[in-house]
């Protein structure tokens, strides 16, 4: 493993222990950046470095408490560079859609209906690359998409399709507390609320990550409320 490859891995690994140090992704993008200035001849690689400071950004948004639309600006920014120095990168493809898709729940999603072909081409480049990355993350992104977007005729909305996604995602992430946010959300739309109960009491009763205790928790305080609600 060279150099640059250690330090790709040393930011991985930042982006992961998030919540083990409040500074970890702000170091995660400075390593990352760092790298990318010095790798102009190198656009595989530049590729994934911009993928992973679009998974920054996301992760940035998750916990900031203003300046959304300019932190997810920015992941869609990181993202559609990756896509540009190599279509094929995972990391660049996969966490521009998912920016995309909550700058356009931030902005509202009547007023962003010009995102939904960027949304859905990078989602179906994803599922194309790897629909197993980021446990089901393709099939999780484009459910969830499907489910959201207005319906036939302003859009192509599916709920139906939408589960089809995301049991496919549950598949790839059985024990990721989204993919079972999402799918309860979806079953109890589609007025399945046997089964909406049934991925919420499964939210409620798994234990926390150890390293992403506060992440999960925000989900099981989330699945309580809608479990109140169904």
């Amino acid at each position: 493993m060279n150099s640059s490859d250690q330090r790709i891995e040393k930011a991985k690994s930042l982006i992961k222990e998030r919540e083990l140090d409040p500074e970890n992704l702000d170091r995660a993008e400075s390593l990352l950046i760092e790298l990318l200035e010095g790798l102009g001849s190198a656009p595989g690689e530049s590729a994934v470095i911009s993928g992973l400071l679009s998974q920054v950004q996301y992760w940035k948004g998750e916990v900031a408490d203003s300046g959304l639309l300019e932190i997810y600006e920015k992941g869609v920014d990181y993202g559609k560079k990756g896509c540009e120095l190599d279509a094929s990168c995972i990391e660049a493809q996969f966490w521009l859609a998912v920016n995309y898709g909550f700058l356009g729940e931030t902005r509202g999603i009547l007023t962003s209906l010009f995102l939904i072909d960027p949304i859905e081409k990078a989602l179906s480049k994803s599922l194309e690359l790897d629909e197993s990355y980021f446990y089901g993350g393709p099939h999780r992104a484009m459910g969830w998409f499907l489910h959201k977007v207005p319906p036939w005729p302003i859009s192509k909305g599916d709920s139906r399709k939408g589960l089809k996604h995301l049991e496919k995602a549950l598949e790839y992430g059985p024990d990721f507390y989204l993919n079972h946010i999402y799918i309860a959300q979806v079953f109890a739309a589609l007025r399945d609320k046997e089964n909406a109960r049934k991925h919420l009491e499964w939210i409620l009763e798994a234990p926390l990550s150890p390293k992403h205790g506060r992440e999960d928790q925000r989900y099981k305080e989330q699945a309580k409320g809608l479990i109140e609600r169904i």
